[in-house]
């Protein structure tokens, strides 16, 4: 588990080991969502372009038999895409 403080304007820092993990630079947007009384932070994806990469590249480390070639729709890439990240990170419901 990593820890920061927050300072007196209630601003913290991001540990290095979770910006490394997640893969946040300098001037990359980050979400906070609220699900019940848990907190959720994650890289801001923007557009259907980072998430066609962040699957392509997800493709290229998974094995033959769990990938597809098939075109699928933006909607259908948030949706999995959310799905998937819940389930990595033991929040689904």
């Amino acid at each position: 588990m990593e820890r920061s403080k927050l300072d007196k304007l209630g601003r913290t820092v991001v540990p290095s080991k979770i910006r490394n993990f997640l893969g946040i630079k300098t001037g990359d947007t980050i979400e906070w969502i609220i699900r019940g009384n848990d907190v959720i932070i994650r890289k801001s994806i923007s557009g259907t372009e980072n998430i066609k990469k962040r699957l392509d590249k997800l493709r290229k480390k998974a094995p033959k038999c769990f990938t597809f070639q098939e075109e699928i729709e933006e909607s259908d890439l948030s949706r999995g895409l959310e799905k998937w990240s819940l389930a990595k990170l033991g929040l689904t419901e």
